[in-house]
C-alpha cells in the first residue's frame, strides 16, 4: 500500500512540475541582432518586394516586415534567412507608405527597426473593377472582367428589394484564374432593373461599387417535347446500344447509366462529326447546359471531364437544312470548350468537378441575334481525344419568335 501511495505522489509531483515549466527559446542570448543592409524596393500591383543583405550572424532565424494595409489591418510577414527578400501584398492605394523591417534570432530577439518606403502600383482589385463589364443576358446579367494578374475575388451582385433597398442577390467566389472570366446571374425578369457590383479579395479589401440599369433578355427553356432527331445524309447518329439513342439527349435529366446517347464508333471514324436536331420552332438561342453521363459500367462520374465526353464542340443553326447534309445554309452560333474546374488530370475529379458535372456545364452563345429552328452539334474533340461520344442531356434556353 505504501508503494502505491509513493507512486501516486511521484506522479502528482511530476504533473504539477510539468505544468509549471515555461516554454522558452532553446538559445539564450542577450544581444539584439544587427539590421539588414543594401535595401532595394521593387513596387508591383498592390504589392512590393523588398530585397536586402543579411548581417553576418549565424544565429539569425528570419526577417520580419510589419506594415498596415489601407483598410487598417496590421500585417506581419516573415521571410526565411535563405531568401534575401520579403514580399508584401494586399495594398489598394498607390500612396507611399512606411514598412518596418526587423531581423530575428534564435532567441526570438528582434533587431532595431529599419524604415523602408514603398509605393505600390495600382492594385489588382482596382484593375479588375475598372475592367468590369456587365451586359444583358438571357434571364439575367452577364459580367466579364480582365483578370490578367490571375487573382482570386468574390464578386457581389446586388439588386433592390420591394422597398428600394440594396440587397445581395448573389455572390460568386471567382476561384478561377482565367484571364477573362465571364459569369452570369440569372432568374431575373425582362424589364429594366438597377444592379450593383463590387469585388472583395483575400485581404478583406473591397473595391468601389459599379451601378448600372440593365434589361435582362427574355428567355424560356426550349420545349423538349417538340425536339426530335432531324436526319441528314452525312450525320452520325447510330447508337452503340439500342437503348442509348440520340433522343435520350432531350428526354429529361436523369442519373441512370443507360439514359444517355452513346455513339457507335467504327474503324476510320474521326473528328469532326455531327448530328442534327429539330427544335420544333424558331428560337434565338441564348444558352445551353450540358450534362455528362454520371456512370460508366457502374463506375460513378468516370465520364465527368473524361473519356468520350465532348471537350470541344460547335453549335450551328439553320432554317433550311435540306436533306443532303450540305453546310451551305448553316451559320456558326458558337464554339465551346469544356473546362475542368480543378485542372486535375483525366480520371481524377475533385468535389467541385463532380458538383459541376451533376449540375451541368453552362455555355452562353455570343451569336444569338438570329432565330433558328434547326441546330447541328459538331464535335471537334473529346476529353480522351478518341473519336466517340457519350452525353446524358442537352438543355437549351432562348426567346421563341414564332
Amino acid at each position: 500500500m505504501r508503494f502505491v501511495y509513493l507512486f501516486f505522489s511521484i506522479c502528482l509531483f511530476g504533473f504539477f512540475s510539468c505544468n509549471e515549466r515555461k516554454l522558452e527559446p532553446l538559445v539564450q542570448k542577450g544581444d539584439k541582432p544587427s539590421i539588414v543592409s543594401d535595401i532595394s524596393v521593387k513596387n508591383d500591383h498592390g504589392a512590393a518586394t523588398i530585397s536586402y543583405a543579411l548581417p553576418d550572424d549565424s544565429e539569425l532565424l528570419y526577417v520580419e516586415a510589419e506594415y498596415t494595409l489601407d483598410n487598417g489591418v496590421t500585417k506581419k510577414v516573415k521571410s526565411s534567412v535563405f531568401k534575401g527578400f520579403v514580399k508584401l501584398e494586399g495594398f489598394t492605394s498607390t500612396n507611399e507608405r512606411e514598412v518596418f523591417l526587423y531581423t530575428v534570432n534564435r532567441s526570438e530577439m528582434k533587431s532595431d527597426p529599419i524604415s523602408v518606403k514603398i509605393k505600390p502600383l495600382i492594385s489588382p482589385i482596382e484593375l479588375a473593377f475598372n475592367s468590369l463589364l456587365p451586359t444583358q443576358d438571357f434571364g439575367g446579367v452577364n459580367v466579364k472582367y480582365d483578370n490578367e494578374l490571375e487573382n482570386e475575388y468574390v464578386l457581389y451582385f446586388l439588386t433592390k428589394d420591394s422597398v428600394g433597398q440594396w440587397e445581395i442577390y448573389d455572390k460568386l467566389y471567382t476561384l478561377s484564374t482565367e484571364i477573362n472570366p465571364s459569369f452570369s446571374f440569372r432568374g431575373l425578369g425582362a424589364e429594366p432593373q438597377e444592379f450593383a457590383f463590387y469585388f472583395t479579395d483575400k485581404w478583406q479589401n473591397r473595391s468601389d461599387t459599379l451601378f448600372q440599369t440593365i434589361t435582362p433578355l427574355y428567355e424560356v427553356e426550349i420545349d423538349k417535347t417538340l425536339m426530335k432527331h432531324y436526319q441528314l445524309d452525312n450525320d452520325y447518329y447510330v447508337p452503340k446500344f439500342a437503348t442509348r439513342q440520340l433522343k435520350n439527349l432531350w428526354d429529361g435529366p436523369s442519373t441512370a447509366a443507360g439514359s444517355n446517347f452513346f455513339l457507335q464508333e467504327y474503324t476510320g471514324f474521326a473528328f469532326p462529326w455531327w448530328f442534327t436536331i429539330d427544335l420544333g420552332k424558331k428560337y434565338q438561342i441564348g444558352r445551353m447546359k450540358v450534362f455528362p453521363s454520371p456512370a460508366q459500367s457502374g463506375t460513378r462520374y468516370s465520364y465527368f471531364f473524361g473519356n468520350l465526353t465532348p471537350r470541344v464542340f460547335e453549335i450551328w443553326g439553320s432554317n433550311d437544312p435540306g436533306i443532303d447534309g450540305s453546310w451551305d445554309s448553316w451559320t456558326l452560333l458558337d464554339r465551346f470548350e469544356s473546362i475542368k474546374p480543378s485542372g486535375l488530370p483525366m480520371g481524377e475529379n475533385s468535389a467541385e468537378d463532380i458538383a459541376v458535372g451533376l449540375a451541368g456545364e453552362d455555355f452562353t452563345f455570343s451569336n444569338y441575334e438570329q432565330a433558328y429552328r434547326y441546330i447541328r452539334v459538331k464535335v471537334m474533340d473529346s476529353w480522351s481525344s478518341q473519336a466517340g461520344f457519350i452525353l446524358q442531356e442537352l438543355t437549351l434556353w432562348g426567346a421563341p419568335v414564332e
